[in-house]
């Protein structure tokens, strides 16, 4: 683990950086790099920087199906399909 003087550290830097800088991107960059340190320092993110996914319980299926019932002419309902 990194010690939490050397995160300090390294985000003045950024900081340093994101007040010296007149490029907006490099800016940002330094912005987000504060951000990243401030996450590593807090421990609050998972590593792959993903939101945590807890899986929900599978329940079985509630009903079967049943083949339909056939007629006495051999069709299996009231269709226009029916032949």
């Amino acid at each position: 683990m990194v010690p939490i003087e050397r995160i300090f550290e390294e985000m003045e830097k950024q900081l340093r950086d994101a007040k010296n800088s007149s490029d907006e991107s490099r800016r940002r960059e330094a912005l987000a790099a504060i951000r990243s340190l401030a996450d590593v320092a807090l421990g609050d993110r998972p590593k792959n920087g993903m939101p945590e996914v807890k899986p929900l319980p599978l329940s079985a299926p509630q009903a079967t199906m049943t083949a339909p019932a056939q007629d006495a002419d051999g069709a299996n309902g009231n269709s226009i399909f029916d032949f």
